[in-house]
């Protein structure tokens, strides 16, 4: 085994040159490709994005319902923290589910012929629809995991607290709470 540090974490390689997971092998092209269609600034630009209109409508709900109109600084730094914790998680989500994905379609690339397709189309097609697939399945999935755990802190298991601690406590738990369980695909 050759033991690697690579982008701030340790990895473990086999030597035939390839990472495992579990059943599913992945040449270096592929994990390279991956790391290259996560690392895009298409996908990151949509997690952000996605993230921080799910981080503000909370403090939307609590700044006209709830009137808490001083507490402007605490809205900025959780909304932050909480923008950066899902960003992250969507990218954990998307990266596995593609390599899960892509382990399952590596049969299909023989049957290019049957779509009209020369093999490197195929792949590149296969590989973009692969990409969309996981990047949509991770923001349903944190999304809607993330606006159960606040609606149930928020109004019921802290409803008796004061509001400005309620709004603090809902969002930063929901958040850190969606990013651990990304790693639980």
């Amino acid at each position: 085994l050759d033991l690697t540090i690579a982008d701030g974490g340790l990895t473990c390689l086999p030597p035939s040159g390839s990472i495992m997971s579990g059943e599913e092998e992945y040449s270096w092209e592929e994990v390279s490709a991956a790391k290259a269609a996560q690392s895009s600034g298409g996908a990151n630009s949509t997690y952000i994005s996605v993230a921080l209109l799910l981080s503000v409508l909370p403090v939307f709900l609590f700044y006209t319902v709830y009137k808490l109109h001083d507490i402007l600084v605490v809205y900025v730094v959780v909304s932050a923290i909480s923008t950066v914790l899902l960003s992250t998680a969507y990218q954990k989500v998307m990266t596995r589910e593609k390599y899960r994905l892509m382990g399952y379609r590596r049969e299909a690339v023989k049957n290019h012929r049957k779509f009209g397709m020369t093999q490197a189309e195929f792949v590149k097609e296969q590989d973009t629809l692969t990409g969309n697939e996981a990047l949509y399945f991770s923001l349903f999935r944190n999304n809607l995991t993330y606006v159960i755990f606040f609606l149930f802190f928020a109004f019921y298991a802290f409803r008796d607290i004061n509001r400005d601690f309620c709004y603090a406590i809902s969002v930063g738990l929901s958040s850190v709470l969606v990013w651990k369980f990304s790693d639980w695909v």
